[in-house]
């Protein structure tokens, strides 16, 4: 426990000035080379610029309570933040500059800064923080540690659905998660009296039965009490705090800000109650500070920044190539299993089986999402685990998808292997964010610093009249982001060494099974999607894709529920001397461009079957990447895939959308000529 005496009191003050000083001198340089004519792109700091010269309270009256491996997530705001937490100052520097000694090489820069040695990291999305400090809480609670995670937004970010399915989250499992609302007036130019409908933030912790506490005036020993508070109670296992602080900035809303939205006498009255003057003229009444002692606290403070900046200046620039790394975690290779044995499974018992025996091996792995419990999922992934395993490790989450899903981020940036359910793929909407930003990018933009080990599994597919909102496959939105791996199984024998090989990796992997080829006795499956599934465990590579039927005259390629349709059209096409070679992709990102190619260089006759939309998709990107390697050798390639409508209701539509073995019969004799 952290009391006010008279050595924390000066190692916050002393915090503060060097993150003022940090902000002036990155300001003094962000401008340099940019005008008179400002340009973003120019001068020795690129891009945009948020400072947070005035908001120092909030950051340094929290941070002295914490230990260095609590978590904190914080905001696109975020230098006061990092440096009250710790964060490596001359890393931080450098990367700010884009170097390649900085936190994340240069791949991150301001507003993306990672420090795994600090547990800190921070986002330029607004609201994002708050579902991953969830995640961090979830796995402090499950691995029984007395560490805290905090989440920073601004008084926007209070408006963001995240921020109140996390509250509830947190509340609901009382998690050690304190959520802190900067609230400087303004959500870069909208006042706050114009965005939201209460004049406190605060009080919107009442809703989820937790504290609210309201800091005025930027008041940095107020913010040092309420955090003290707040601290002991999540590390006690009371739970979640909201602390609302009332800040301010004393600079736009980033560089090159016009500030037409602030009155210019408004800015002169908050540099008058500027924070480190009313600290300093605290410290000299309480007699905690002399002269002397500040002008030699204010030199220390100001040489670290010197020294930071100084090494961000010589250091160098990344190699351009360099761009190109870091997408992906190191895994190791995986050899293809053997099939072996006479047990067959349906999919669903398969990857069910998968689960449960990483669980067993690896206590760190755990399962949440929508009905993943006692349901055990609404097609079955999950079904016996909650028995099995019981609550703490089969999680049931209200219809949040955004929090639970960024919580799966922060669970497995802090110690945790998470798969986590989106329910149907349909609904990635209302989590886009916390996937295609975060979970896909984090690696990336930490200079391959952080790890994220986790499993997204969801469903994909119609073909049982469920409509446009249900029956949508969607993996190529996936697979066109940087940082995720897609697979998807066709069978119960790939389906668990599939399942396997995803909770072992070190990266975000979504794993998307069809839920026609589940094996649910209520929905209709191909008897071949049943096949012998080993009881021990075994690992399918990722991005190896399988030869499934070899032939000599086309090859068709497929993935899901149209390997079995592209199965069942070469048997007919048998009977009419037409030998067509069927490749199961298994992984849809990293392709298998190989295998396919070296088939097309033998059959030279290309079919791309697939059922997800047609534009900008699967088809094509197999397409071009056979022209771009075989162009020569092919003659002739098409493909089948949905129209570019939604999936229709009624029976005869979807049929008439869908790919079908008739459909693939068709075209290959329309190729061949046969």
């Amino acid at each position: 426990m952290v009391e006010l005496n008279r050595d924390v009191a000066l190692k916050m003050y002393k915090d503060m000035i060097k993150i003022r000083y940090f902000e002036d001198t990155i300001r003094k340089y962000y401008y340099e080379d940019k005008q008179p004519l400002f340009n973003i792109a120019a001068g020795p700091i690129p891009g945009e610029m948020h400072l947070a010269a005035g908001q120092e309270p909030a950051a340094v009256g929290l941070a002295i309570h914490l230990k260095n491996d609590d978590f904190v997530a914080a905001t696109h705001r975020p230098h006061h933040i990092a440096i009250a937490k710790g964060v490596d100052l001359k890393k931080m520097a450098a990367e700010i500059f884009g170097k390649e000694t900085g936190l994340g090489k240069g791949k991150g820069g301001h507003m993306h800064l990672f420090d795994k040695n600090a547990s800190f990291g921070c986002s330029g999305i607004v609201g994002a923080a708050f579902p991953q400090a969830v995640g961090a809480g979830l796995a402090f609670k499950y691995l029984n540690k007395d560490n805290v995670a905090v989440a920073y937004g601004g008084d926007g970010a209070a408006n963001q659905g995240t921020f109140h399915e996390s509250l509830n989250l947190a509340a609901l499992w009382k998690l050690p998660v304190i959520f802190v609302i900067e609230d400087n007036k303004y959500a870069i130019s909208v006042p706050k009296s114009k965005s939201t409908a209460i004049s406190r933030n605060a009080d919107r912790a009442v809703s989820y039965g937790i504290p609210g506490v309201f800091i005025p005036d930027n008041d940095v020993f107020a913010m040092f009490e309420a955090s003290k508070e707040a601290v002991e109670r999540a590390r006690s296992g009371k739970g979640p705090t909201l602390i609302e602080i009332e800040t301010y900035r004393l600079y736009g809303h980033f560089e090159g800000d016009p500030e037409v939205y602030r009155p210019k006498d408004e800015v002169e009255k908050l540099k008058q109650k500027d924070p480190i003057n009313r600290m300093r003229e605290d410290l000299m009444k309480r007699k905690w500070l002399d002269e002397d002692l500040d002008g030699t606290i204010r030199s220390e403070a100001q040489k670290e920044v010197d020294e930071a900046i100084k090494f961000a200046l010589e250091s160098p620039y990344p190699k351009p190539e360099e761009a190109l790394e870091d997408v992906y975690a190191y895994t190791p290779e995986i050899k293809e299993p053997e099939v072996k044995g006479n047990r067959r499974l349906p999919m669903y018992l398969a990857i069910s089986e998968a689960i449960s025996q990483e669980m067993e091996r690896d206590k760190r792995v755990i399962v949440m999402g929508e009905d993943v419990g006692v349901y055990g999922g609404i097609f079955g992934a999950t079904y016996g685990l909650y028995d099995k395993f019981g609550p703490e490790r089969v999680i049931d989450t209200p219809i949040s998808e955004a929090a639970f899903i960024g919580g799966a981020l922060g669970a497995a940036m802090s110690g945790l292997r998470p798969i986590v359910e989106l329910m149907f793929v349909d609904f990635l909407g209302v989590a886009f964010d916390q996937m295609f930003n975060h979970i896909a990018k984090d690696h990336y933009m930490s200079g391959g610093n952080i790890n994220v080990p986790l499993v997204l599994q969801t469903a994909i597919g119609g073909g049982y009249n469920d409509a446009a909102q249900h029956s949508q496959v969607l993996y190529a939105l996936f697979a066109h982001v940087p940082g995720f791996k897609v697979v998807v199984p066709s069978n119960s024998f790939d389906a668990k060494g599939l399942m396997i090989s995803s909770i072992r990796d070190e990266n975000p992997v979504v794993y998307m099974f069809h839920k026609g080829l589940m094996g649910l006795p209520w929905m209709p499956y191909p008897e071949t999607s049943i096949a012998e599934v080993p009881e021990e465990e075994y690992e399918v590579p990722i991005g190896k894709a399988k030869i499934v039927r070899k032939g000599k005259d086309i090859t068709i390629v497929s993935a899901a529920l149209t390997v079995h349709r592209a199965l069942e059209a070469a048997n007919s096409l048998s009977k009419d001397g037409i030998e067509a070679e069927v490749i199961d992709l298994r992984t849809i990102k990293p392709l298998d461009r190989k295998t396919i190619i070296e088939s097309v260089k033998d059959t030279k006759n290309l079919l791309v079957v697939d059922e997800d939309y047609m534009s900008f998709g699967l088809t094509g990107e197999v397409i071009a990447s056979v022209a771009e390697e075989s162009l020569t050798y092919v003659k002739s390639y098409r493909r089948i895939a949905v129209p570019d409508v939604p999936i229709p209701y009624s029976r005869p539509l979807e049929q008439f959308v869908q790919p079908s073995a008739k459909k693939i019969i068709e075209t290959v004799h329309n190729m061949l000529g046969k």
